[in-house]
């Protein structure tokens, strides 16, 4: 049996074989280490946020604290940010 050699890809690479958008990603990423970094600062706990935002329960909060980000849209994620009284701002440019 013949044993394929691997690859090495990028994760922009990886991104587009699972069917990831790669730059919706990045975006989602940095929403979350602006919110986590904020509530360490500010010392707000998972359940404290989540009862600042309507709809949102702590379970939701922790699976977004751990990255699992999925099922969270980038306009969730402002409505967190929104709420925490950060300002949020998106720069796009033409390649």
């Amino acid at each position: 049996m013949k044993k394929e050699k691997l690859t090495p890809q990028t994760l922009r690479e990886l991104a587009k074989d699972w069917g990831i958008d790669y730059q919706a990603h990045l975006i989602k990423a940095g929403l979350i280490d602006t919110i986590k970094t904020f509530c360490q600062k500010h010392a707000i706990s998972q359940r404290k946020l989540a009862s600042k935002i309507p709809g949102r329960t702590q379970d939701r909060i922790s699976k977004i604290f751990s990255g699992q980000v999925g099922h969270m849209t980038i306009d969730k994620l402002v409505a967190i940010i929104s709420a925490l009284g950060i300002k949020v701002s998106l720069h796009a440019k033409a390649v």
